[in-house]
């Protein structure tokens, strides 16, 4: 697996915005966070990640 820099900030503006909705397997101690389309299909019904490997949208943005 390769890592590379984040993008900057200016960079991620340029990317569309996609209204998501989420659910975690545990509402007091959650281990994995599932993402989902919130209005629209897509292509991925859903995405699945485990504590570990998530990242807080503030260090994206």
């Amino acid at each position: 697996m390769s890592v590379r820099q984040t993008p900057s900030g200016e960079l991620l503006g340029s990317y569309p915005d996609f209204g998501l909705s989420c659910r975690y397997d545990d509402d007091d101690d959650p281990a994995e966070v599932t993402l989902f389309p919130g209005e629209e299909l897509s292509t991925t019904e859903w995405v699945t990640a485990d504590l570990d490997s998530a990242v807080s949208l503030d260090e994206i943005r």
